[in-house]
C-alpha cells in the first residue's frame, strides 16, 4: 500500500487490506499462506469450551481455513499460571493433539519424564502457529469476562457487509495476523498476539530474525511508557524508526519504569520517546526449537508452579496477606522474554522457574522490530491513530488518548483490559 510521505496511513485502509488478505488466505491457501494452527489460551475449562465454539464459528464464516488446526487451552486446574507458562502449556497441548490424531507422530518417555519424539518435534518446527492470549480478566469491562475480551464486537468495517454479523475483535486480529505470515518465509515458528488489543499496522512488511525471538515495538511518549513494558535496544542500534528491514538486539527489559529508570537505561530515543512492548512476539529457528523442547516438560514445570502457589497461599493466609501474582506466575513479557536477554538472567534466576528458563532458552537473542511508518513522517505523525475515536462500548465520540496518538490499538480510555 503506497502512502505519500506527507500523509500518514489511514488505519482503516490498513485494516481493510488485512481483511482482503485474510479472505484470500482462507479461500486459496495453496496460493496465499495460512496458519497451520491457531491456539487460544483461556482462563478456565468453561471459557475454553466457549472459545472452541467461537473458533468453529470463525471457520464457518471463512475467517479460518478448514485445514487449520484450532484449539482453546485453559490454564491447568483453572489456576492462573501467567502468559509465559500458558504459552508452554498451549504448545504442549498442540503436541498432544498431534500425537493423538497423527499416526506418524508419537510421544516418548525419557528418564521417567514424558518428552516429544523426533517426528513430533519435526512437525512442530515446520508449523506456522498463531497463539492468542485471551485468558486475562477485564477490569474496565467486567461483563466481558465470561465471553472473553477477544470476542467483543468491534464494528470497524461493518459497513462493508451490512447484512452480515458485526465483526469481533478476534476477527480483526485474525485479519492483521494473516499478513504476518509473509515474514515467516515458508518456515515454521510461533506468532503471539494478545486478545485485548487491536494493532492496526501493516504486518505484511515486518521482518523477523531467522534464529531468535522478536518483539514488536512502537515509539510512545514517556507518560505512557512509565505505565507499560519498555524495550531498550542495543547501543549499536539503528535509527529508532528506520527501514522496516531493521532489527535491533534488545539490551534490557523494563516494566513500568520511572523516568529516572528510562534515562539511566538509555531507553529514551533521539525524539524523546521510548519503545513500547506491544505484546506481539515472533519466535523462529533455534529459539522456536528451544521452546518446543521446553514445552515438553510443561506439565512438571506447571505442577511446580502450582505447588509454589499453594505454599505461598498457605503461609500468607496465616499472615492475612494476599499472595502476589509475580511469585506464582510466569509471564511471557517479563520471564520468557528475559531468558533471551542476557542482562536479565541473574534477575530471572530468582523468579519462579527462572533457572529452567535460562538453561533452556538463554542461548538465543531477543530482537525488536519497530512497527511504525518510515521516518520521513514527523515524530508527531509517525504512527497511525483514529480521530475522533468512537468507543464501541458506549457509542460516544471522544478525543483520541495519547496512547492512541502513538499506536492504534493501545487504547487508553477503552482498551479492553
Amino acid at each position: 500500500m503506497a502512502v505519500s510521505a506527507l500523509r500518514k496511513p489511514d488505519p482503516m485502509d490498513v485494516l481493510s487490506n488485512s481483511w482482503y488478505h485474510l479472505r484470500l488466505s482462507v479461500r486459496h491457501p495453496q496460493r496465499v499462506p495460512t496458519w497451520d494452527a491457531i491456539v487460544l489460551t483461556a482462563a478456565s475449562p468453561e471459557q475454553a469450551e466457549l472459545y472452541e465454539w467461537q473458533l468453529s464459528r470463525a471457520k464457518r464464516m471463512e475467517r479460518i481455513a478448514d485445514t487449520t488446526i484450532t484449539m482453546a487451552v485453559p490454564d491447568p486446574q483453572g489456576a492462573r499460571i501467567g502468559s509465559g507458562a500458558a504459552t508452554l502449556s498451549a504448545i504442549r497441548a498442540l503436541a498432544d493433539y498431534l500425537g493423538r490424531n497423527e499416526p506418524q507422530v508419537f510421544l516418548d518417555s525419557v528418564n521417567g519424564e514424558e518428552s516429544y519424539g523426533s517426528n513430533i518435534v519435526n512437525q512442530l518446527v515446520k508449523m506456522r502457529i498463531l497463539l492468542v492470549h485471551a485468558g486475562g480478566d477485564s477490569k474496565r469491562v467486567p461483563w466481558a469476562n465470561p465471553m472473553g475480551k477477544a470476542f467483543l464486537p468491534l464494528p470497524y468495517l461493518a459497513e462493508e457487509d451490512p447484512d452480515g454479523p458485526v465483526p469481533l475483535l478476534f476477527d480483526h486480529i485474525l485479519a492483521v495476523s494473516s499478513c504476518a505470515l509473509k515474514a515467516f518465509k515458508d518456515k515454521g515458528g510461533l506468532f503471539i498476539m494478545t486478545g485485548d488489543v487491536l494493532p492496526c499496522f501493516d504486518s505484511s512488511i515486518m521482518s523477523f530474525p531467522d534464529d531468535g525471538a522478536c518483539v514488536v515495538t512502537v515509539p510512545t511518549t514517556l507518560d505512557i511508557a512509565t505505565n507499560h513494558g519498555v524495550i531498550v535496544i542495543s547501543s549499536t542500534r539503528t535509527n529508532l524508526c528506520g527501514s522496516h528491514k531493521n532489527l535491533d538486539i534488545v539490551e534490557m527489559l523494563l516494566q513500568k519504569p520511572s523516568l529516572k529508570d528510562l534515562e539511566n537505561n538509555g531507553a529514551i530515543g533521539f525524539d524523546g520517546r521510548a519503545l513500547l512492548d506491544t505484546g506481539i512476539f515472533a519466535i523462529r529457528g533455534k529459539a522456536w526449537q528451544d521452546i518446543i523442547k521446553l514445552s515438553s516438560a510443561s506439565p512438571r514445570l506447571i505442577s511446580e508452579l502450582l505447588k509454589r502457589k499453594e505454599e505461598c497461599l498457605f503461609f500468607l493466609q496465616l499472615l492475612a496477606c494476599r499472595c502476589p501474582n509475580n511469585v506464582t506466575q510466569v509471564s511471557l513479557y517479563e520471564d520468557l522474554a528475559a531468558a533471551w536477554v542476557s542482562a536479565k538472567h541473574e534477575w530471572l534466576k530468582t523468579r519462579p522457574l527462572g533457572l529452567e528458563l535460562v538453561n533452556a532458552l538463554g542461548d538465543q537473542k531477543l530482537f525488536t522490530y519497530c512497527a511504525c511508518p518510515p521516518c520521513s513522517w514527523s515524530a508527531a505523525e509517525s504512527c497511525s491513530s483514529i480521530s475522533p475515536t468512537r468507543c464501541p462500548l458506549d457509542n460516544k465520540y471522544q478525543a483520541p488518548s495519547k496512547a492512541c496518538q502513538n499506536w492504534t490499538g493501545m487504547f487508553d480510555e477503552w482498551q479492553f483490559g
